[in-house]
């Protein structure tokens, strides 16, 4: 793909996923409206996060491993052979979901256990039946992660990336439905929402040529391959998704609405990433793959060098504002019905602690990706197998001494800790890509993230300490003027790069 069509992609992407976003803050918006930081919202955010736990061990390692080897197949064999080897990984994974479900269906209330030690009796039934109700929602969520895969290597970012918003629409629905036909009315919309997803993707992937085809043969070279890699995968992805799963555990023997607070901090923490990055790193794997399959590997060292920069030129800012204004940011999305001020106080600080690591944890993600572009799966699954042992040890430690934001500090801290690590070792292994210059260009973004800070932090403590509002409106537009002006003046190489952009949007 060439830098041109490559940067077109990330910009209809991001405003696709700024979009997106913005339907998901208001999915959470209305779950913390309707129920605060309380035991049903803990109850409903454990269920909706189990599938997609189990989702991760199979569906999105497949999907990643997936694209690489379909490159593979397609220039070897042609799109038919192509085709069939994605019905066959389609249909494997499938019936390896149909076992999961079943544990689901037969088990919800020890799974439930597993996933949150803290939680009473009543709070984990609740739970058991949120996840009894969503099950079916595996099935959708294989179906559409590996068909968001085939439509990225056909250059179809946009339509993955949009299929969110009615999945949101169909959640908001049934969360506000539930207040008069009954909170279970919220598990029907955990399936409801995933099966939308796969309808609206559906016809997309029948405009690429593609047939599916009742074909499971696991003896297959290409899917054997694929398998082989698959399973580091699987254990990497899986590792992460448990790694978050035992912080909500962690999180569960706190308080009543821990779990909750830990949610909508990280709600709001990972939606900046995705605004700002998942487009970027998106398109930087697809293209990556690509390279990779034609020995292009200078110009894989270039883009990720590239997006790096641009990824320090965007999150350093966004971090520091977000550990400035936590409390209006989270006062403005969620501060009303029944998130009261114990529930602002407990999530803002949480927010405060999880921005930290942002920078670390978007970066981490692209590097892992590169390397997955490489056929190299095992690398990030030791090293994600060996941040998580920290991850528990520094969660129970902080936890004792911070409660729930000491969870959130953990989580930071490690995603330093893991992204340093894939840094080098992505260095030693395809060569240098570029540090003395991200040094230099994160060096003159930090010193403009913290001019911008100082600026921020005074009108919001002491110009207009008690309006949120009026805070958030004035401070974060005024925030965004001043390190944008530094950068410039600082000669930062990405900021230049987006000056000469937009001068030469304007004179078309």
């Amino acid at each position: 793909m060439k830098i041109k069509k490559f940067q077109k992609n990330i910009g209809l992407l991001m405003i696709i996923i700024i979009i997106s976003k913005l339907f998901g803050m208001f999915r959470d918006v209305v779950l913390a409206n309707y129920y605060g930081t309380s035991n049903i919202s803990d109850a409903y955010l454990i269920a909706s996060s189990v599938p997609t736990l189990l989702f991760y061990f199979i569906g999105h390692a497949l999907s990643t491993a997936y694209i690489p080897m379909y490159n593979k197949v397609k220039k070897e064999k042609g799109i038919s052979a192509a085709n069939k080897y994605t019905s066959n990984i389609i249909n494997i994974s499938l019936l390896i979901c149909t076992g999961i479900i079943v544990l689901l269906l037969i088990f919800p209330t020890q799974i439930v256990k597993l996933f949150a030690v803290g939680f009473d009796n009543e709070t984990a039934a609740l739970a058991s039946r949120f996840i009894r109700y969503s099950a079916l929602s595996l099935y959708f969520m294989v179906l559409v992660n590996v068909g968001n895969g085939f439509l990225q290597i056909n250059d179809n970012f946009i339509v993955p990336a949009a299929i969110s918003i009615p999945q949101n629409l169909a959640i908001i629905a049934t969360i506000v439905l539930s207040t008069t036909l009954g909170i279970m009315t919220m598990g029907w919309g955990i399936l409801a929402a995933k099966i939308l997803e796969f309808l609206l993707i559906l016809p997309f992937i029948k405009m690429n040529e593609y047939k599916h085809s009742a074909v499971i043969d696991i003896q297959d070279q290409s899917v054997r391959e694929t398998l082989y890699v698959v399973v580091p995968i699987i254990i990497g992805v899986g590792v992460s998704q448990i790694d978050n799963a035992i912080s909500k555990s962690i999180a569960s023997t706190i308080s009543e609405g821990a779990i909750s607070a830990l949610s909508y901090a990280s709600i709001i923490n990972t939606a900046v990433q995705e605004v700002l990055v998942t487009g970027v790193v998106t398109v930087l794997f697809a293209d990556s793959a690509a390279h990779v399959a034609n020995n292009e590997y200078e110009k894989v060292k270039h883009k990720l060098s590239k997006t790096i920069d641009g990824m320090m030129l965007l999150l350093i800012p966004a971090s520091i504002g977000a550990i400035i204004l936590a409390e209006p940011i989270v006062t403005v999305f969620f501060s009303r019905g029944n998130f009261n001020k114990q529930s602002i106080e407990m999530t803002s600080a949480a927010l405060q602690l999880f921005s930290i690591g942002m920078v670390f944890i978007s970066v981490r993600n692209s590097l892992i990706k590169v390397f997955y572009a490489y056929k190299d799966t095992k690398t990030p699954t030791i090293t994600s197998v060996s941040v998580i042992i920290v991850n528990i040890i520094l969660s129970l430690i902080f936890s004792k001494m911070l409660g729930v934001q000491g969870v959130a500090l953990a989580n930071s801290s490690v995603a330093i800790i893991h992204c340093l690590t894939l840094y080098f070792l992505l260095k030693h292994k395809i060569g240098d890509f570029n540090t003395i210059k991200t040094l230099k260009n994160s060096s003159k973004a930090l010193i403009a993230g913290i001019i911008m800070g100082a600026i921020v932090y005074v009108m919001n403590h002491f110009i207009m300490p008690n309006n949120m509002v009026a805070s958030i409106m004035v401070t974060v537009p005024l925030g965004m003027a001043v390190y944008a002006l530094t950068v410039i003046a600082l000669k930062s190489e990405p900021a230049l790069d987006v000056c000469k952009r937009v001068k030469s949007i304007l004179k078309k």
